[in-house]
């Protein structure tokens, strides 16, 4: 009988110690509570937390400069960041895999490493981002705005870029495979070495678009009122 209740005791203190452990990557209170007071909080746990339409603190002046906000590896999946200010932050390798960032400040942000796999960037501002080599798969960027954005490698398969203003972007390499780019403006933006195949281009303006062939336009689509170079053709979407 004494065997029996120590091994019982046992049992139950490991069950309490597992149920009040913090579970793996959980949503940790404490990590958005420094974030809200300092404007860092690298390799913080913030999964599904409400960050909507904030301005985040950028922490102390250095050398008289405001520190950038630092969420470096940061766990933010499924986190809901709509609106919020995140101009300049370092978001380098953070998840932020289905977060909603919707009509979010990102300009100048660092996002080199980061995961975006069907993240909402609907209407968010990406000017002079930094997005080499990003996970963006199936992502939203209906309306983005990606000014002298870096994409160089980016993985954009199945993404919506439908109606993106691409100004002098870089796609250099990237895939956009299977992507929609419907009524997209592209000025000087950078197609060279991208893969296009099943890309869908109808009423979007390739006119200014460099690094362009008939090669990569031969696996895309458009319509009639895609915007292409004379001397470049482009097959019709079924």
């Amino acid at each position: 009988m004494r065997i029996f209740a120590q091994v019982w005791g046992t049992c139950l203190g490991l069950g309490l110690a597992l149920a009040i452990a913090p579970t793996a990557g959980a949503f940790e209170p404490s990590d958005l509570d420094r974030l809200l007071r300092t404007g860092a909080c690298p390799a913080c746990r913030l999964q599904e937390a409400d960050l909507a339409g904030r301005t985040l603190s950028r922490g102390s002046p250095v050398n008289g400069r405001i520190a950038p906000l630092d969420l470096s590896n940061a766990d933010l999946r499924g986190a809901r960041l709509r609106r919020a200010d995140l101009g300049r932050a370092d978001l380098r390798g953070a998840d932020l895999t289905a977060a909603d960032l919707g009509a979010a400040e990102l300009r100048y942000a660092d996002l080199r490493g980061a995961r975006l796999h069907g993240t909402d960037l609907s209407g968010a501002n990406l000017a002079s981002a930094r997005l080499d080599e990003v996970d963006l798969r199936r992502a939203d960027l209906r309306r983005a705005r990606l000014i002298h954005t870096r994409l160089a490698g980016a993985r954009l398969n199945g993404a919506d870029l439908s109606e993106a203003l691409l100004v002098r972007t870089s796609f250099l390499d990237a895939d956009l495979s299977g992507a929609s780019l419907r009524r997209a403006f592209l000025s000087e933006t950078d197609l060279r070495g991208a893969r296009l195949d099943g890309a869908d281009f109808s009423g979007a303006n390739l006119l200014n678009a460099d690094g362009l062939t008939q090669h990569q336009l031969d696996q895309a689509c458009g319509d009639e009122a895609t915007v292409l170079p004379e001397w470049l053709r482009i097959p019709a979407c079924r």
